[in-house]
């Protein structure tokens, strides 16, 4: 009977043993991924920044564009709340 739960037990930590095998395999895995995104990442805003740096003034119209669109777009919110008549004989009738 004690023989039993031993080779059960021997069972178990080889099991255990092979699962934190696994665990490690998995970690080192995760981790190259992970190094590869951020390689990739670092690309992208490689990509985005050289331009911005080559043509200083396009970048300026470019933000100074998309401020603009943000405020039209806010002022356009604002005065829609007044509630104008939607049909045109509403509105001059």
């Amino acid at each position: 009977m004690a023989d039993n739960t031993r080779t059960s037990g021997d069972e178990l930590s080889a099991e255990i043993a092979h699962l934190r095998r696994e665990l490690s395999n998995l970690k080192a895995a995760l981790s190259q991924r992970a190094g590869d995104i951020a390689e990739g990442a670092g690309r992208a805003a490689d990509a985005v920044v050289q331009p911005i740096r080559n043509h200083p003034g396009a970048a300026g119209m470019l933000f100074g564009g998309l401020l603009g669109l943000i405020a039209g777009l806010a002022i356009g919110y604002a005065a829609a709340e007044q509630q104008r008549p939607r049909r045109w004989h509403d509105r001059y009738w």
